[in-house]
């Protein structure tokens, strides 16, 4: 229990004091079937008005572990060229919790065999914490009062994203303002929103009736160490995902995803992890559900292979 809470206690002072220098984000297992999350000009890309419900409950061994629920839209508009999307978000650890508005909006063009696209996302987070979730050594502090603070800063995020039938190839970048996140006290260093640094690299191979897709995610945020997820996904029958990822310096994650009908999915993924957090905070779990609807009566660019 001591090792839970100090690992608690570490994690909300790396996101709290040092929030321009630690990885802020929400993390998702799942993101290669959901990459608006990562970047805006992923929006509208799939040809389809399409929804996301996700729900992670990260380290479940561990006392005020992270939790994350996040709602997604996104569509194509009528001039075919223009995609939009929204995000609503509210990400918990211990004492603090944010959430948050997204909007985004991309311009699409043709470009070599698939279409490359430029993406912008504007958006406000209000970042809570509750003071008197804490156990404070020195009844003394200044924090020490019992009360909730609250504090609502905006984002600018930018992204790019080309994509094919069968191939994805996206940069995005978030809180490119480093918006305000907390005054600290005593002559302290101000806590700021951290630029992130997203990459996603997805191929599909058809064989019959299978479908192979490696993927890779390269994340990082600034004066924190980047982590590459390396994995593979195999779709069956058109309806039956499976897939297995390596994530550097924690351990692995096991995913699936069935297509109940051609409009609605559901997913889960499992992560295990091998280092010492992951150890002492046993496994994550995430949870999605997906409905797309052909508003426009167009034909998807990636129907399931991405």
């Amino acid at each position: 229990m001591l090792m839970k809470r100090i690992f608690l206690f570490i994690l909300f002072i790396f996101t709290l004091l040092k929030g321009s220098y630690a990885q802020q984000d929400a993390q998702y297992s799942m993101y290669m079937f959901n990459n608006l999350a990562l970047n805006p000009a992923y929006a509208g890309s799939r040809e389809v008005l399409g929804t996301a419900l996700i729900y992670r409950d990260q380290w479940t061994g561990m006392q005020g572990q992270p939790t994350t629920a996040s709602f997604s839209i996104q569509s194509p508009l009528s001039k075919k060229n223009v995609g939009v999307g929204a995000e609503i978000i509210s990400d918990r650890l211990g004492p603090q919790s944010i959430n948050a508005i997204l909007f985004s909006y991309a311009y699409r063009l043709n470009f070599l065999k698939g279409k490359l696209a430029l993406g912008l996302r504007l958006g406000m987070y209000d970042y809570v914490t509750d003071w008197s979730k804490i156990d404070y050594k020195d009844k003394t502090d200044v924090y020490n009062t019992g009360n909730r603070s609250s504090k609502i800063t905006g984002t600018g995020d930018f992204g790019t994203y080309y994509y094919t039938r069968t191939f994805y190839w996206g940069l995005g970048w978030t809180h490119l303002n480093n918006g305000k996140i907390a005054d600290v006290a005593a002559g302290g260093p101000l806590a700021k929103q951290s630029v992130h640094f997203f990459m996603p690299i997805g191929k599909a191979f058809e064989t019959g009736s299978v479908v192979l897709n490696p993927n890779l995610l390269i994340k990082s945020a600034k004066n924190a160490p980047s982590e590459i997820d390396l994995g593979l996904n195999v779709l069956l029958k058109d309806r039956l995902w499976l897939g297995f990822s390596l994530r550097s310096g924690y351990g692995m994650v096991l995913l699936t995803q069935f297509l109940i009908t051609d409009k609605m999915k559901v997913g889960y993924s499992y992560d295990h992890g091998t280092n010492q957090i992951g150890t002492i905070g046993k496994g994550s779990h995430e949870i999605m559900i997906g409905y797309d609807l052909n508003v426009h009566g167009t034909k998807m660019l990636m129907p399931r292979y991405m």
